[in-house]
């Protein structure tokens, strides 16, 4: 990870408790249905999608966490609360 990376993440880590009542309900709410989808999901779903995030991390681990590190941060910029 790059220092620009970490300091936007640390930024949006500090402004996270500056949300509205609000937009943290929004949040919540959007967070909540994700996790009902996932919930939702049968056992070999949940399997599969566990056996490729194995796969590659296995190999393609530090790519894989650059990119994760990468579209959060990009996620965080385009959030409607960032």
């Amino acid at each position: 990870m790059d220092l620009y990376t970490a300091l936007q993440i640390e930024q949006h880590i500090q402004d996270a408790g500056n949300l509205h009542e609000s937009d943290y309900l929004r949040q919540l709410s959007r967070i909540e249905e994700k996790f009902r989808i996932w919930k939702n999901k049968d056992f070999l779903e949940r399997a599969t999608i566990f056996k490729k995030v194995a796969a590659l991390s296995r190999n393609h681990g530090d790519s894989l966490s650059e990119w994760v590190v990468s579209e959060m941060g990009l996620l965080l910029d385009n959030s409607e609360v960032g």
